[in-house]
């Protein structure tokens, strides 16, 4: 089963068991003018939906066709309009440049997380941001994961180009998880490594 037969099947079975609940992205766009976004790994489109509620034109990309379906479907009955579209992000082709990039819990393991970045960064605005959240290292021990397959906001500022940062910690986040959530088992208080960074003007 290659990795996007497994997303798929994911969101097949329980898509509200993959999809992860955002508590940042208020905080993060509340001071921001609208414009245009690109939300990187978008599965079935909460943040894009939320974007485009307060007026951003988005875009989301995901890799995952049935995330895709799932994003349509929810946007239609929202009534608002994103654009999804069904690609690999490290080798995704636009021309079209945007205000805000979001890649929130969507970083592929250990070192291919540079190709998305470095692919989806290149479309940042002079002037734009980008805000990465991920799962912390320090999260590799009590979830059994290898740490190679997750990222410390050192490690993802490395893979920036010519970008300033403007934030890069670790940040708790208590209640992550809802009750019934298996992802949560080992409790549902997360360490989420974080950075946010410009495009230079001029």
């Amino acid at each position: 089963m290659t990795e996007r037969e497994f997303w798929n099947d994911a969101y097949r079975q329980n898509a509200g068991h993959v999809v992860v609940p955002d508590r940042l992205i208020a905080s993060l766009v509340a001071h921001l003018p609208t414009g245009s976004a690109l939300d990187v790994g978008c599965g079935t489109g909460t943040n894009a939906l939320y974007l485009s509620g307060y007026g951003w034109r988005v875009t989301g990309v995901d890799w995952s066709e049935h995330a895709v379906f799932l994003a349509e479907r929810a946007a239609f009955v929202a009534g608002v309009q994103p654009r999804f579209e069904v690609a690999d992000a490290a080798t995704w082709n636009t021309r079209r440049r945007f205000d805000l990039i979001l890649i929130l819990y969507a970083l592929p393991a250990g070192g291919q997380a540079a190709p998305m970045i470095r692919n989806t960064a290149r479309t940042l605005k002079p002037g734009g941001t980008i805000f990465i959240a991920d799962w912390d290292r320090s999260m590799a021990d009590p979830w059994g994961f290898d740490p190679c397959e997750l990222h410390d906001p050192a490690a993802i500022v490395e893979m920036l180009p010519d970008l300033a940062v403007k934030e890069a910690r670790v940040r708790v986040v208590d209640d992550m998880f809802p009750s019934d959530d298996p992802r949560g088992v080992n409790g549902s208080r997360a360490r989420i490594a974080v950075v946010r960074a410009q495009r230079p003007v001029g």
